[in-house]
C-alpha cells in the first residue's frame, strides 16, 4: 500500500511512477498512435476515411460503442474497489476479534486484590510467582500464561494473513522480535518487496506489476509475517503434514491453531492456577465467543481471496477495450484532418480507456503483491502484535486513593483524588468514568523467560 501527501495541489503526485495505472495505456495508446500515423501516409486510404459520406458521417454509432465501455469499467472499478475496502475492513475486524479475545483470557486470569485497581501486570512479581490460593493446581504462572495468549493469538493471526494472499510456505513466517529486543517497525511507506534483479528493477520503475508464480513466491519469502515467541519445531510439525505425509491447506492450518487457542484456555480454566476459574460463566463465556467471531471475520475474508472477479465480466471488457483500440485510429483520422492532431488524439483515447481499465486490475485482488498497491498485510501482523504486547503493562499503583461522588443537574459524576505526600503535586482529574493520574511505566523484569519452546521473552515488552 502507497501512502502519499496531497501537496503543491497534486503535482507531486503526477511525476510518481511506480503504483500507478497510467503506464499500462502508454504501449496501446502508441500503437495507436502509430496506426493513425500510417493510414494517413497511404493517400488513397487517407482519402476514402476522410471523405464523410463515404465513410463515417457522422461518429453517433461510435460514441454509444465507447459510452456503453466506459460504463463497463466504471462499474468494474467500483466493485474492484468495494473488494479492496471490503478486505481491509474484514481483515480489521478479524484482527480485533481475536485480540480481544486474548486481551479477555489475560485479563481474567490475571491477580490481585482490593490494592490492585487494575490487576497485576504481565511481568509483574506477583505474576511471576505462584498463585496463593490456586497455585496448588500446578501449571505455569500468570506470566507465561499470558505470553502463551500472546503467542497463539499472534500465530493465528499470521496464518489467516498467509492463507488469504494464498501462501503456504511456512518458512515465510518470522519471530518478531530478533535477540537484540529491535523494535516492530510499523506504518511503512510501500510495503511491496524490492525487486531483486535488474530487469525487474527497470519494470517497477515503470509502473509494470508482475504477475508470475515465482515473482509472487519471491515477495512472500521477503514481506514475512513476524510472530511473537516464532515458531518452534512441534508447531511446525503439527501444522506441516498429516500423519500420511499431505500438507494441510491454510484454511486447516488457521482452524488447527483456533483451536489451539481455545484449548489453551480450557486447559486454563481447568486444571491450572490462576483466577480463570474464578470469572462468572456468564462474563467467560464472551471470551470463547469473541474468539469464534474472529473466525467467522476470517471466513469473510477467505471470501474475496478465494472468489475472482467474474471471467465473464473481465472477458467482456477485454474483448471490447482491444476493439476500441483498433478503432480509434480510422474514427480519429476520418474526423481530423491535421496529421499531428490526429496522432495525438488517437494516443489520448485509447491511453485513457486503458488506464482506467488497470486501475480495476490494481485493486480487485488485494491480497495478492502483484504491484506496491495491496493491502499491507506484515504491517497489519505487526500491528497486531503491538496491541497483544500492550496487554502486560499497567500504571504503578499509587500509595493512597480516594473516591469521591458529587451530584449536579445531569446526574453522578464520579471523582478520582490522588494524595501525595508532596503537597505541591497537582492531584485532581474529574470525569464521568472516573479516570485517573497514574503514571504508566514498565516493570523491571528478569531479561531470560524465553524457553526452547520459543515463548516470548520480556525483553519484548
Amino acid at each position: 500500500m502507497i501512502r502519499y501527501k496531497k501537496t503543491w495541489y497534486g503535482v507531486n503526485i503526477i511525476f510518481r511512477i511506480a503504483g500507478t495505472s497510467w503506464p499500462y495505456g502508454v504501449l496501446p495508446g502508441a500503437f495507436a498512435c502509430a496506426a493513425s500515423i500510417i493510414l494517413s501516409y497511404y493517400e488513397k486510404l487517407d482519402d476514402t476515411i476522410s471523405e464523410r459520406t463515404e465513410f463515417i458521417d457522422h461518429p453517433y454509432a461510435f460514441q454509444l460503442f465507447a459510452y456503453m465501455l466506459g460504463f463497463l469499467m466504471v462499474f468494474r472499478t467500483n466493485f474492484a474497489y468495494q473488494r479492496y475496502w471490503e478486505a481491509m475492513g474484514m481483515l480489521q475486524a478479524m484482527g480485533a476479534k481475536w485480540i480481544d479475545g486474548a486481551c479477555m483470557g489475560i485479563t481474567f486470569d490475571a491477580g490481585g486484590d482490593s490494592d490492585s485497581r487494575l490487576l497485576a501486570g504481565m511481568f509483574s512479581e506477583r505474576s511471576m510467582a505462584d498463585h496463593p490460593t490456586t497455585g496448588s493446581k500446578g501449571g505455569p504462572h500468570h506470566s507465561l500464561f499470558a505470553q502463551d495468549m500472546c503467542h497463539l493469538c499472534s500465530l493465528l493471526h499470521a496464518l489467516a494473513l498467509m492463507s488469504c494472499r494464498g501462501d503456504t510456505d511456512l518458512n515465510n513466517i518470522g519471530t518478531a522480535r530478533d535477540s537484540s529486543g529491535n523494535f516492530i517497525s510499523v506504518r511503512t511507506t510501500i510495503s511491496s518487496a524490492q525487486p531483486t534483479t535488474s530487469k525487474k528493477r527497470l519494470a517497477a520503475m515503470a509502473g509494470i506489476s508482475h504477475f508470475g508464480a515465482n515473482h509472487v513466491k519471491e515477495v512472500f519469502s521477503q514481506q514475512r509475517l513476524r510472530v511473537l515467541g516464532g515458531l518452534n519445531q512441534n508447531e511446525r510439525q503439527a501444522l506441516e503434514k498429516d500423519c500420511n505425509g499431505r500438507p494441510f491447506s491454510s484454511e486447516a492450518r488457521v482452524a488447527m491453531v483456533q483451536s489451539w487457542f481455545m484449548r489453551r484456555l480450557i486447559a486454563r480454566q481447568k486444571f491450572e492456577q490462576g483466577e480463570s476459574s474464578a470469572t462468572s460463566p456468564p462474563i467467560l463465556s464472551r471470551l470463547y465467543q469473541v474468539i469464534s467471531d474472529g473466525g467467522l471475520w476470517f471466513s469473510h475474508a477467505s471470501k474475496i481471496a478465494i472468489t475472482p472477479f467474474p471471467l465473464p465480466y473481465h472477458n467482456l471488457i477485454g474483448i471490447l477495450l482491444w476493439s476500441y483500440t483498433f478503432l480509434v485510429p480510422f474514427l480519429i483520422n476520418g474526423l481530423i484532418m491535421d496529421k499531428g492532431a490526429r496522432a495525438g488524439m488517437a494516443f489520448m483515447a485509447v491511453f485513457v480507456y486503458h488506464a482506467l481499465a488497470q486501475v480495476g486490475d490494481n485493486l480487485e485482488d488485494p491480497y495478492t503483491p502483484y504491484d506496491p498497491n495491496e493491502l499491507p498485510l506484515p504491517e497489519i501482523q505487526d500491528s497486531v502484535n503491538t496491541r497483544l504486547l500492550m496487554f502486560g503493562i499497567v500504571p504503578e499503583e499509587s500509595d493512597e486513593w480516594e473516591h469521591k461522588s458529587c451530584q449536579n443537574g445531569n446526574g453522578t459524576v464520579s471523582t478520582t483524588e490522588k494524595h501525595s505526600a508532596d503537597p505541591t503535586a497537582s492531584t485532581g482529574s474529574s470525569s464521568l468514568v472516573g479516570a485517573s493520574t497514574a503514571t504508566a511505566v514498565t516493570p523491571e523484569v528478569p531479561a531470560d523467560t524465553k524457553d526452547s519452546g520459543g515463548t516470548i521473552k520480556s525483553c519484548d515488552i
